[in-house]
């Protein structure tokens, strides 16, 4: 047998310097995350960070639902509720008159309720602003109302035999949102004397080079792209305005709460405005450690009062764990919750310092699924949350990285300087089906 010399070791690193043919560049880079995670997922770096990695990415992974886009910008339009209710209707006589649009027409017939006693009644005339109409009592007589009523507007109408068809059909105007395209860039010089601790790895995809403080650059660029998903509001003006993250958009279109979920009811109030706002059925909830520790306590007090009541997960025990103290999912009122811990929040350098911790998000509740929406013109169900990239099948902008210097395209200067770069945006579609809660107590007044 002849001697063999292997390239790889039982980590899967390359222990060859420098790949015959090979030159460190920007199509061969990879960054350490990307490597440990994709590649070797069991490999331990012998580098020791105190810290951690610092990486606070996981909410744009865990979501998974990418697509590309080519415009500076995108829309798609939303039909809201089907069913019109009116409220605060005040009422004089017979007189109705409505802060928003009714859809009555004459011959309609509308349920009314004070909040005490529910009244049958038909619309006789509407004026032109739709918001103002006139109608009977069902039941003769007249209507004995204790203050503003809420009008049910599609209910029922009654035509006598052989009289005309209605003449008043309902029209159905889609709202349009718009989603911004965003340019996010992070820069490393190094001189070329650094270049000594350039690293190469053997990966299934060839060999890739790498150095730990282009990597930690990598990471932190990967974090200002979670923040910006996730945090950025679209400044009012400027050519750099960017575009709408996921809180902001929920906080103008969606569902907003103040302080902690503590209890059982906190999760039953959430279930029914899922009811009342969509078909949604499922959600995950991203939240921080104080979160997390609320929902253990509010699900483990389930089962505390009953000698045969259900096993929850803080009682799913084995014997390579004492006792499990945490809970994956729960089904409350006809809705699924799942819970995901969210390191962003947890970050003390970031929404887990001291002060950004009384005001941040204490979760963020996401529908799973889809919805149905159109675009460009067509009716097709989308994924609620989607993250976005520019590129076309000849060039994509998900994460450029242009080398300078040795590896890349050569300078005068005695460096390697590293560009990183990616343009990108997302799009929820049915926002009114998202929540998103603050810890601080009348964040949202």
């Amino acid at each position: 047998m002849a001697f063999t010399l292997l390239d790889n070791n039982l980590s899967g690193i390359s222990r060859i310097d420098k790949p015959a043919g090979v030159i460190a560049g920007p199509d061969n880079f990879v960054d350490l995350y990307t490597y440990e995670d994709k590649e070797v997922p069991d490999l331990t770096p012998q580098l020791y960070m105190a810290n951690g990695k610092g990486s606070i990415t996981g909410l744009m992974r865990l979501l998974g639902q990418e697509r590309s886009y080519a415009s500076d910008y995108g829309q798609h339009g939303e039909e809201g509720q089907l069913m019109t209710v009116a409220e605060d209707v005040a009422v004089t006589g017979t007189t109705f008159v409505s802060p928003t649009i009714t859809n009555v027409y004459p011959n309609y017939t509308v349920l009314i309720s004070d909040g005490v006693t529910e009244t049958q009644a038909t619309v006789l005339t509407v004026n032109a602003d739709n918001k103002t109409f006139t109608a009977s009592n069902d039941e003769g007589g007249a209507f004995n109302f204790a203050g503003d009523v809420t009008v049910m507007c599609d209910f029922s109408n009654s035509y006598a035999e052989g009289s005309p068809d209605a003449q008043n059909p309902d029209e159905y105007e889609p709202v349009i949102y718009k989603w911004h395209t965003h340019v996010l860039k992070k820069s490393y010089k190094a001189s070329g004397s650094k270049l000594v601790e350039q690293v190469w790895l053997q990966t299934p995809s060839g060999p890739r080079w790498t150095d730990h403080e282009v990597e930690r650059t990598g990471t932190k660029f990967d974090n200002l792209v979670e923040y910006t998903n996730v945090f950025h509001k679209r400044k009012a003006s400027g050519n750099n305005k960017g575009l709408n993250g996921i809180i902001p958009t929920i906080e103008q279109r969606g569902n907003i709460g103040n302080e902690y979920l503590t209890s059982i009811e906190d999760l039953s109030r959430i279930a029914y405005r899922a009811k009342q706002e969509g078909t949604c059925r499922e959600f995950t909830v991203f939240h921080d450690h104080q979160q997390g520790a609320y929902i253990r306590q509010m699900l483990a007090g389930v089962n505390a009062h009953y000698a045969a009541g259900g096993n929850y997960g803080m009682f799913q025990n084995s014997k390579e764990m004492a006792l499990q103290l945490g809970f994956v999912s729960c089904y409350i009122d006809g809705v699924q919750f799942h819970f995901q811990p969210w390191s962003l929040l947890d970050s003390a350098t970031g929404m887990g310092s001291e002060m950004f911790k009384q005001t941040s998000v204490a979760c963020l509740i996401i529908p799973t699924g889809e919805t149905y929406a159109m675009e460009n013109g067509n009716h097709m169900n989308k994924p609620y949350i989607q993250m976005l990239y520019r590129e076309d099948t000849s060039y994509s902008r998900r994460r450029e990285i242009k080398i300078f210097g040795p590896g890349g395209t050569q300078h005068k200067e005695d460096t390697r300087t590293t560009h990183m770069q990616s343009e990108f945006s997302n799009q929820l579609v049915g926002a009114n089906n998202f929540f998103a809660v603050r810890s601080k107590a009348g964040f949202y007044s």
